[in-house]
């Protein structure tokens, strides 16, 4: 290696060293926040660790970062790593508190912490009501947190000066999100959050009105919006009994699983607009769909009455597509084709540019089309070019490709991942449900989470992060070859 490539290679490191340590600093700050919680329901030395594990954390952190200042502009090599450094990294710090307050193990508590914030909802507490409700609040907040993105987070109290903005942008689309709500990225970012925000608050006061306390509120809003699923109660939904709580979360669960652009054309040009748009009226039909199935499979198979099937569909169909994962029902007690279309659900998922994981219903659209359009070439005029249009988009050659070599290799990692599952001795559809439900960031699946290894649990945690990222930011990571790409993109 050439002093010029060794240079540019430490430049690169700086570079990422410098956005890595910033976003590791603004999350040592917020985890203060629970030590509040901590001392008004007087758990003192649960709020005691929060604040030391806090403290240590920008007392790392932000004094690195000033000696890391982040350059005029960001490749996108680098934006993809920082990115999957960046989740890693606040997964750990994050998974501190459960080692030393609920007497977790590094790999639980890593395992929790990654469910929580890439919203998956996976979770190794047996009993959850006997936690500490400064956890319980941790818990939901890293949701809350994950559901916009911690990279975002970043963005929102931190501009790189860049001309144009152009290293806001890498950044913004390093965390799976290519559409923009305003010309400038920074008014993006700050658009989504003004709309996160007020759903959160919409859904804490819709919650209490219905006669949930504040506590309970707060912490299902929080993990409603975040589509994350995490509840505070062990029976998840199903505790309240309460068929209205019930259809305020499958709501909320929904909003947070829709496209904030379809947000902002909702408070621009009204509900007529925004079910009009593609990806909203594709979702509604496929829980209306998934909803009738079930209904219908439950009636039958389990002599279920009416009112009853469709207020278990509903919320099953509504929760498991938006990748929420709450629960009102034991999944694994439903009949076979009722599993199976909720675990088509987990490849599903959310909308683009959500709180959502998984395929999205955007890709699911776009490839219906493609389909179909390549099915009818054949029978078109020779020479015809007949285009692809997703909303008022005309879909290029390039989108095309990207959009299939994501499902590919998202459907490989779902393959690899269950194959690891099974190799281990587990059954293979529950392995696929468990691999989906992780990549996907659902949470639910049919297979005892208790009863798994070490490795296995690594094994999710890691499918958790590479469906957070929607891939690409974490094969960067984990492929050698790129980091010669991020040496090589600096040096350019």
């Amino acid at each position: 290696m050439t002093l010029d490539s060794e240079l540019m290679y430490i430049r690169s490191l700086s570079v990422i060293a410098g956005v890595v340590l910033r976003v590791t600093s603004i999350v040592g700050a917020i985890l203060f926040i629970p030590v509040f919680v901590g001392l008004i329901y007087g758990e003192v030395r649960e709020a005691e660790v929060f604040f030391y594990v806090g403290l240590i954390t920008l007392a790392l952190s932000l004094p690195l970062s000033y000696f890391f200042r982040p350059p005029r502009s960001i490749t996108v090599a680098e934006a993809l790593v920082i990115s999957g450094i960046s989740w890693v990294v606040v997964a750990f710090i994050g998974g501190v508190p459960y080692v030393y307050t609920i007497d977790m193990s590094w790999v639980d508590a890593f395992f929790e912490s990654m469910s929580g914030f890439t919203t998956t909802g996976m979770t190794l507490i047996k009993v959850i009501e006997v936690i500490p409700k400064s956890v319980l609040f941790w818990r939901a907040l890293t949701q809350w947190l994950g559901g916009a993105g911690i990279v975002m987070l970043f963005l929102i109290f931190i501009t790189i000066p860049s001309g144009g903005g152009i290293s806001l942008w890498r950044l913004y689309v390093a965390e799976a999100r290519d559409i923009r709500i305003k010309p400038s990225t920074w008014e993006t970012v700050k658009s989504i959050w003004i709309i996160y925000l007020g759903l959160t608050v919409a859904c804490i006061l819709t919650l209490k009105f219905l006669g949930v306390g504040w506590f309970d509120s707060v912490t299902h809003a929080f993990t409603a919006l975040a589509t994350g699923g995490f509840s505070t109660k062990t029976a998840s939904i199903a505790a309240f009994n309460n068929p209205a709580v019930e259809m305020a979360l499958a709501f909320y669960s929904f909003a947070g699983g829709i496209n904030f652009l379809a947000h902002y054309i909702f408070f621009v040009r009204g509900p007529k607009a925004f079910f009009k748009y593609y990806e909203v009226k594709a979702a509604i039909l496929i829980v209306l769909a998934s909803t009738t199935l079930i209904s219908l499979d439950v009636m039958g198979r389990m002599g279920m009455n009416i009112v009853d099937a469709l207020r278990y569909a509903v919320f099953q169909s509504v929760s498991i597509m938006t990748t929420t994962g709450y629960t009102t029902i034991n999944i694994n007690t439903l009949p076979p084709l009722s599993k199976f279309i909720l675990l088509t659900l987990m490849f599903i998922g959310g909308n683009l540019c959500s709180t959502g994981g998984a395929i999205k219903v955007g890709r699911i659209v776009a490839s219906v089309k493609i389909t179909v359009n390549q099915l009818q070439q054949p029978f078109l005029p020779s020479g015809t070019i007949k285009p692809v249009k997703i909303g008022s988009q005309i879909l290029k050659e390039d989108d095309i490709l990207r959009l299939f070599m994501f499902i590919t290799t998202y459907l490989i990692g779902i393959v690899i991942g269950t194959l690891v599952l099974t190799g281990f001795g587990y059954d293979p559809f529950q392995s696929l449900s468990a691999v989906a439900s992780a990549q996907g960031n659902v949470g639910p699946c049919y297979l005892d989470l208790f009863k798994l290894n070490n490795i296995c649990r690594v094994l999710l945690a890691l499918h958790m992060w590479l469906g957070r990222l929607e891939l690409i930011p974490a094969i960067t990571l984990l492929i050698p070859t790129s980091w010669r790409v991020v040496l090589r993109k600096r040096a350019d």
